[in-house]
């Protein structure tokens, strides 16, 4: 594992990291549509492949739809802020996912149970491995009241 402030600042030249964008979003299901017109902006800008904006907008969802839905003992109902940070590297894209949520690490998360079959598998739980399938280094960090998840996904070309 990596530390965050290795995976968003890698200690190589400035040119190591050629962009970076924040988006700041409500805690709602509904802002999910400014994240993928966030990220459809940044693929063109950044010139990123259609297959590496795709993995970025999964994990990314998944992450945020987990924070929603699990990480607030309001339900929701108060302000909570997500702030997604995202870091172009020339093999790699770096997401920075902040919240304010119940603290919980998804990497110390218990394997997903899968069931005997198909038919009786559990509902659910796919989230976690599926967002670990697509990230080559992870960290997960506790700061101040905060969820720090730092996610490096490689370019898809």
């Amino acid at each position: 594992m990596t530390s965050t402030a290795t995976l968003l600042c890698p200690a190589q030249p400035a040119a190591a990291s050629r962009s970076r964008d924040t988006l700041t979003i409500d805690g709602r299901l509904s802002e999910l549509t400014r994240i993928s017109h966030w990220l459809g902006d940044l693929s063109r800008r950044w010139a990123v492949s259609d297959s590496t904006i795709f993995a970025v907008d999964l994990v990314i969802n998944e992450v945020v739809i987990n924070i929603i839905s699990y990480g607030y003992a309001d339900n929701g109902i108060g302000t909570h802020p997500i702030t997604i940070t995202l870091a172009d590297t020339p093999s790699r894209v770096i997401a920075e996912i902040i919240d304010d949520g119940t603290a919980f690490n998804p990497f110390d998360a218990p394997p997903m149970d899968l069931g005997e079959d198909l038919e009786h598998a559990p509902i659910g739980g796919r989230g976690i491995p599926l967002i670990k399938s697509y990230s080559a280094e992870h960290d997960y960090l506790r700061i101040a009241g905060q969820n720090r998840l730092t996610l490096a996904i490689p370019k898809l070309d």
